[in-house]
Order: C-alpha cells, then sequence, then structure tokens
C-alpha cells in the first residue's frame, strides 16, 4: 500500500511524502496513535516508499521486529532486550539488495529502559543505510534520549465517513455494513477490520441497544435486566459504554433537530425513533450527559457494578422520574 491509499492523517502524509521526494530519510521515527489508527499501514506504505517497492512484506532489507522473529520460543508481547540485540547485530550489516534497510518495531513502548538503551547505541551512532519505526500508543512511554533521537509522527483515527469509503474502497463491503463498522469501531480503520471478523460483536452492539431502548416499557424488571446485561459484560465495558454513547447522541439528535437521515445508527432508527417519543426533550439531552459520566468514572477504576447500577437508574429517572426509583 502507498501513501496515496491511506486515508486520513493528511499532515503526516504529506510530511513523508516530502522526506521521500528530498531523500532526506531520517534514522529514526515514532509513529504514536492509538491501537488500529493505522500506524503499520503507514510505517509499511513509507518504508515501500523507501525500499522503491510495492511489497516491503518481501523485501530482503525490511524487517517486522518481533521476539518471535529472532527466537520462536518468545511469546511475550512487551518488546525484550534479547530481541533489541539481536536486531543491533543485523542492523549492522549492510543491505542484501537495495541501498537502505528498514526496520518496524510493534509496541516499541513496552520496551523496558534496557532494552530502550540498548537501542540507543543504535540512535546514538546509526549506519548511514537503517531507518527504524517504532509504533507506539503513547510516546511517553520511551526515555528523553530515545525521544530526543526521533522524529515523532502523531497519527489520529480517520473518522466515520473516511473509515466507511476504506471498507467499501478497500474491503469489498457494501454502504450498509460498512457505515455500521465505521460507527462501532468509532471511526478507527483497524478496530474496524477487527471488528468485522467478530459478528459476536455485532450481537453484543444491538442487544445493549435493545436492553437500554426496554427500560422505556416502564416495567422495573428491564432496568434490572439492562443492569444485569451491563455487569455480565464487564469485560466489554469500554466497547459497550461507546454504544450508549453513540445511541444517546441519535437519540438527543433526533428529539432535538428531527432529521432521521442524519442519525448515526441507522440500522437501529426503528428502535430511536419509538425511545426518542417516550423522552422529553430534556431527557433526551441527558442521556448523553449521563454515558459521558459513568465512562469516564469507569475509565478511571471505580467499582464497575455500583457504577454501571447507579449509571442505568439515572437513565431510568431521566425516562420515567424520581418516583420510579422505588
Amino acid at each position: 500500500m502507498s501513501l496515496e491509499e491511506l486515508k486520513g492523517n493528511e499532515a503526516v502524509k504529506t510530511r513523508l511524502r516530502h522526506t521521500l521526494e528530498t531523500g532526506r530519510i531520517g534514522h529514526a521515527y515514532i509513529f504514536e496513535g492509538i491501537r488500529g489508527s493505522g500506524k503499520m499501514m503507514t510505517a509499511k506504505a513509507f518504508a515501500a516508499g523507501i525500499l522503491h517497492t510495492e511489497h516491503p512484506e518481501s523485501h530482503p532489507d525490511f524487517a517486522v521486529v518481533t521476539n518471535q522473529l529472532y527466537d520462536p520460543s518468545k511469546k511475550q508481547e512487551n518488546v525484550l532486550v534479547d530481541t533489541i540485540r539481536s536486531m543491533k547485530r543485523d542492523v549492522y550489516i549492510r543491505p542484501y539488495a537495495g541501498e537502505r534497510k528498514v526496520y518496524v518495531v510493534p509496541r516499541a513502548d513496552t520496551m523496558q529502559a534496557p532494552a530502550q538503551n540498548s537501542l540507543l547505541k543504535v540512535f546514538e551512532e546509526p549506519p548511514e543505510y537503517c531507518t527504524i519505526l517504532l509504533l507506539a500508543e503513547n510516546a511517553n512511554a520511551f526515555l528523553p534520549t530515545i525521544l530526543s533521537r526521533a522524529q515523532i509522527l502523531r497519527l489520529h483515527p480517520a473518522g466515520r465517513q473516511l473509515t466507511e469509503e476504506y471498507l467499501k474502497e478497500q474491503k469489498g463491503m457494501d454502504s450498509a455494513r460498512a457505515g455500521q463498522l465505521a460507527v462501532m469501531s468509532g471511526g478507527v480503520i483497524g478496530k474496524a477490520i477487527q471488528l468485522a471478523q467478530d459478528d459476536s460483536v455485532i450481537a453484543l452492539r444491538e442487544e445493549a441497544m435493545k436492553k437500554m431502548a426496554a427500560m422505556a416499557e416502564g416495567n422495573a424488571r428491564d432496568l434490572y435486566e439492562f443492569v444485569r446485561f451491563l455487569k455480565q459484560h464487564k469485560a466489554d465495558a469500554a466497547f459497550i459504554l461507546e454504544v450508549l454513547l453513540s445511541f444517546s447522541r441519535d437519540i438527543a439528535h433526533r428529539k432535538l433537530c428531527g432529521n432521521k437521515a442524519e442519525i448515526v445508527n441507522a440500522d437501529q432508527a426503528e428502535v430511536i425513533e419509538a425511545f426518542s417519543r417516550r423522552l422529553s426533550r430534556k431527557a433526551a439531552a441527558r442521556f448523553c450527559e449521563i454515558t459521558m459520566l459513568y465512562r469516564s468514572m469507569i475509565g478511571q477504576n471505580v467499582n464497575y457494578p455500583a457504577a454501571v447500577h447507579c449509571m442505568a437508574l439515572e437513565y431510568w429517572e431521566e425516562i420515567h422520574g424520581r418516583n420510579h426509583r422505588s
């Protein structure tokens, strides 16, 4: 994949294209971004430009550095110091087929201090033919000495529209499925691709919306069913809360703006329409506030069962009023 085929992050792509055009290629880059934001795709596209090949994976001067690359018995996810030492020995061997060598290190921010100090020796006296691309979710995990010797490029999610376009153009999906996955992924292409491979996630999304909407019927049992659902799926809490927030935003939009065409969860339009009719305008607006509040609290490791119980009660009160608390 070339830089031109990547979606989003125009500033990063412009900078990398300029680097390739001028030939002023540095010895170290840090690609920072959340998981699924396209760090690996961007790194491979940049590597393809450096090595003048369409398929860097099959080029002898390209390597994705993992623990298993040098020792198949090492299954740890964090990059080990022995892996960096093995890479260093390879770095000082001149290119096999071209003018440069490119090394990509996924999850580079998992390196502990010994591994980073070992890598630092390469950064201090880099071979003129070598470029190392460190992929990280958090660049602050690197030692200051590493940061000072690398160029940092920050990648952001492509957004829902570009994610939907990518899924249709590159993965051949129809508009409905591509739009659904773009919403579910929060506009993160890598996450959308991952979700596309797991139908159980789609079912979980639909169940979360169904359980929330059922509370509008006024049966207290639906309230407790919703709480039980949230407790049972604690491992998927982050995803479910994103679903509920997206659902809440659609409810507020439908109630306050009235335009059906602009709701995000278009496949749930009938559910959103029916639910929004049960709410006052104030309650519809409050649903988003409640969801964001408890998402933040849960992200700070508060007591999860207590938090989701309180969140459900606040939803319930916005629908039915405080006299239903008992």
